[in-house]
């Protein structure tokens, strides 16, 4: 049974120009105060500016990502990997808020979802052709195991490691799996609307949405330097022999890592085409490859690999270039 669907849901895809999009959407609704405060200071000729300041100054695929490197450079330069932890604990709140925005949503619009009429806009079909971008995304899930060991480096009393752990990954679980399903069998519009970034699909005057957006945002800026942290700790001391050795390498560090980011943040701002793509990537390596190839070179020195243990550890491999190769072959299908 639906529920009611109001103006502040959009479906971008549908019409691209018809409103701001993504992180113009944090800053819509100051817009015009900004504008009409802007634009009575400023002076084009004698008369009001015909183009918005607000807009030149704000540009979500060029100047926005400068703005972010001023915020989060300071973040990235601790030495501590407590602060990073500490400070991750804030994203703890924003994510509450975020399940509890999808829930009300949810029960606003009631299920949406129909698998058997195929003329209903809530049509789903059972099987998708472009389920890859699903696998994609899900090898990025498992990626996550390789900084499992730097993140829990300083733990005070690591014997408690095996029991956090456990908690801290039936946890994720269960917030990915409550947020993607509740908001994608309620969602009131065709699913081919919803965007990677599930709050484009909310106009600026949806209050909830805004805070919801301040929240991700938040959140966005606890995660990312525990991230860099991981990345910093295994790339240094794989290089150095250390994990800090010293301001100067970390800085240069981060300004290579934060100006890859931009780049991408200004020519790809597709943030589901990143994710599965690099998930897919990163996953062959990480969780198809490597692990065969480790475990067959371990039985190899054992004398122990057989012909069966190779055929099946190859098509695991296999399945994993075939997963990244996936990726490709749904470029032009839906949304990215």
């Amino acid at each position: 049974m639906s529920g009611t669907v109001n103006e502040s849901v959009l479906c971008p895809s549908q019409h691209p120009t018809s409103h701001p999009h993504q992180t113009q959407y944090l800053t819509q609704s100051l817009a015009n105060t900004a504008n009409t405060f802007l634009e009575t200071v400023y002076k084009n000729n004698g008369t009001e500016s015909t183009e918005s300041i607000f807009d030149k100054v704000w540009q979500q695929t060029l100047s926005v990502p400068l703005f972010l490197v001023v915020i989060l450079g300071p973040l990235l330069n601790f030495k501590s990997p407590t602060f990073f932890t500490k400070f991750n604990a804030l994203g703890t709140l924003c994510v509450t808020f975020i399940l509890a925005f999808v829930t009300i949503k949810a029960v606003q619009w009631g299920i949406n979802i129909e698998f058997s009429d195929i003329s209903s806009q809530f049509y789903v079909p059972m099987a998708s052709s472009a389920f890859p971008a699903l696998t994609g995304m899900l090898a990025l899930a498992y990626f996550i195991h390789n900084g499992i060991v730097s993140i829990l480096r300083g733990q005070e009393n690591p014997e408690n490691n095996g029991r956090d752990l456990s908690i801290a990954y039936i946890l994720v679980a269960m917030t990915y799996t409550w947020v993607g399903v509740l908001f994608y069998i309620s969602f009131p519009m065709k699913k081919s609307c919803i965007e990677s970034n599930l709050l484009d699909n909310f106009a600026s005057n949806d209050v909830l949405a805004f805070i919801a957006r301040i929240c991700l945002f938040l959140q966005m800026m606890t995660v990312f330097p525990l991230l860099i942290y991981i990345f910093r700790l295994q790339f240094m001391h794989t290089l150095f022999g250390a994990v800090y050795p010293g301001f100067c390498h970390v800085f240069i560090l981060n300004m290579c890592v934060l100006s890859l980011c931009v780049i991408f943040a200004i020519f790809l701002p597709h943030i589901g085409t990143i994710i599965r793509f690099s998930g897919a990537f990163c996953g062959l390596a990480y969780v198809f490859a490597l692990p065969c190839l480790v475990h067959m070179l371990y039985l190899r020195q054992m004398n122990r690999l057989t012909w069966p243990i190779i055929l099946t550890h190859s098509f695991i491999i296999v399945l994993g270039f075939a997963n990244f190769v996936g990726q490709f072959a749904i470029l032009n299908e839906g949304k990215k």
